[in-house]
C-alpha cells in the first residue's frame, strides 16, 4: 500500500520518547525531540518570542475590518482579540482566515490571543472562526466558505500518547475543546482525489507546582460548497515537565515527556475518501481514522 506523507515538515518528526529524567533544568533542551516540546520550551521557558503562525500580521490585500465582517456573526459582540489570516499553498488565489472574539483578554495591549481560561466564568466565552477568502481584481475580497464557531473537541479517550490533558480524565468521554489555537497547519492534505484539506493546531497548557505541561491536536477542515466543514480532530503532542528531587547544589530533577504523532494519507479509500493514519514516531501501530458518510467526517476504525 502506497503512502502519502502529508504534511511531514509542519507535523512532528522526534521519536517517541517515555518519560526520561534530567538533573537540572538546563539539561531539559538537551533531552527534547519533538518540534512541539522545543517550541513550548524556548517560548515559555527561555522567553523566545512566538512566530507568526496564524497570520496576525496580515497580507498586503486583506484587512482585519474586512475578515471580521466576512467570518463574525452579527450577534456576535464579544471584542476580536486576534484577526489573522495567511496563503493558501494548494489553493492559489485562496487565503485562509481566523477571527477569534471572547476569551482571554492579552496581557498587554497590541498583543493577539486566541485562548480561554479553564472555570473562568467571568471571561466572555472564546469563539474561533474560520473562512476561506478570495481576492479579486481591485482589491475586492470575498468570502468563499466560512465554518461558523467552531470548536474542534479532541477525543483524548484513545489517545496513543503516554500523557492525556487532566481536562480529559473528567470530560465525558475523554472530549475537550483546546484551551488554545495557535498556528494554521497548511501542508496539502489530499483527502480525496478532490478534496484538499488544511488544519488548525488546538492546545491545552498545564501548570503546577514544579513542572508545566503541554498538549496539541489538529483539526483538519475542508470545503464543502459554501461551508467550512471539519473532518478531523485528533491527539498530535505530549510534553510534560515535572520537578522531582532536590540535589545540594540547588539543581532539581526534571522528569520529562516528550511524543508526538505525524499525520499520515494512506493510498486506500474508503467512501470515497483516503484513509488517515495517526502514527507515533518509534513504534507501535497507527490508528486508522475512516471515512464515515453519515457524519461527513472522519472516525476512528474499530
Amino acid at each position: 500500500m502506497r503512502l502519502l506523507l502529508a504534511g511531514l515538515f509542519a507535523l512532528a518528526f522526534g521519536q517517541l520518547a517515555n518519560a526520561e529524567t534530567v538533573h537540572s533544568l538546563g539539561e531539559v533542551p538537551k533531552q527534547l525531540k519533538t518540534p512541539e516540546a522545543k517550541r513550548f520550551f524556548s517560548e515559555q521557558m527561555q522567553g523566545k518570542p512566538a512566530p507568526d503562525l496564524l497570520g496576525v500580521h496580515l497580507p498586503a490585500a486583506l484587512t482585519a475590518d474586512a475578515i471580521i465582517g466576512l467570518l463574525v456573526p452579527r450577534d456576535d459582540k464579544a471584542k476580536p482579540h486576534l484577526v489573522g489570516a495567511k496563503s493558501w499553498p494548494a489553493r492559489p488565489n485562496l487565503y485562509v482566515a481566523i477571527v477569534c472574539t471572547g476569551g482571554t483578554a492579552p496581557y498587554s495591549a497590541g498583543e493577539a490571543s486566541c485562548a480561554r481560561s479553564p472555570g473562568d466564568d467571568k471571561e466572555p466565552p472564546l469563539h474561533v472562526y474560520l473562512g476561506v477568502l478570495e481576492t479579486k481584481a481591485g482589491g475586492a475580497v470575498s468570502l468563499v466558505a466560512a465554518s461558523g464557531a467552531i470548536d474542534c473537541a479532541t477525543d483524548w479517550s484513545r489517545s496513543n500518547l503516554p500523557r492525556r490533558p487532566a481536562a480529559a480524565d473528567d470530560a465525558q468521554g475523554g472530549i475537550i475543546r483546546p484551551h488554545r489555537f495557535d498556528r494554521f497547519d497548511l501542508a496539502r492534505y489530499k483527502i480525496a482525489p478532490d478534496r484538499v484539506a488544511f488544519g488548525l493546531r488546538g492546545a491545552w497548557s498545564e501548570s503546577y507546582s514544579g513542572g508545566d505541561a503541554n498538549f496539541t491536536g489538529l483539526c483538519l477542515f475542508t470545503l464543502d460548497g459554501k461551508r467550512l466543514h471539519e473532518v478531523l480532530a485528533a491527539p498530535m503532542s505530549a510534553y510534560a515537565d515535572v520537578a522531582g528531587d532536590w540535589h545540594k547544589d540547588g539543581t532539581r530533577d526534571h522528569d520529562i515527556t516528550d511524543a508526538a504523532n505525524v499525520l499520515i494519507v494512506s493510498g486506500h479509500q474508503t467512501g470515497g475518501h483516503f484513509d488517515l493514519l495517526l502514527k507515533s514516531r518509534g513504534h507501535g501501530k497507527p490508528q486508522t481514522f475512516r471515512w464515515a458518510q453519515s457524519a461527513g467526517a472522519y472516525r476512528p476504525a474499530k
